[in-house]
């Protein structure tokens, strides 16, 4: 996937979004602590796609820009909507080998985030965004986003 010129499309900047390394980047944990924490509280954080934006390398140091969109829905503006995350419990039984020969069992325990629209443990992101700071009967546009798997699977 090539970095956008231009914010102009609505759903091409939704898709790129999701990613690393790309402008207004909404993966949670590159989110500002504010926005996170409103987030978690359950408000909505808004994007807004007419707005310039910085294009960083690994370092966060800048080496570009993205110009706004122009005609984009809802003036370029859109809104993350939070998801509610909830931690499931692993276990797992492993064989361990003894000092003097043989093997034991033991029972591993762990946790891990899971949420509708997330599983760390897959590295399964998706993320529900509205023209709307709530989901209400004023809402005209939803859109979901997906980053697909970046853990190996099991």
């Amino acid at each position: 996937m090539s970095n956008l010129v231009t914010f102009d499309n609505i759903y091409a900047n939704l898709a790129q979004s999701t990613y690393n390394g790309r402008p207004n980047l909404f993966v949670y944990k590159k989110l500002s602590k504010k926005q996170q924490n409103r987030l978690l509280s359950g408000q909505s954080i808004s994007i807004n796609y007419s707005q310039d934006a910085p294009i960083t390398d690994e370092n966060d140091n800048i080496i570009g820009t993205v110009r706004g969109g122009r005609q984009l829905p809802n003036d370029g503006v859109v809104y993350l909507q939070p998801d509610s995350t909830y931690v499931v419990e692993q276990t797992t039984t492993v064989q361990v080998p003894k000092v003097n020969g043989g093997y034991e069992t033991q029972v591993v325990t762990g946790k891990y985030q899971k949420s509708l629209l997330t599983d760390k443990k897959a590295g399964f992101n998706a993320y529900f965004l509205t023209d709307t700071p709530t989901l209400t009967q004023d809402t005209k546009n939803t859109y979901l986003a997906i980053r697909g798997s970046d853990a190996p699977h099991r």
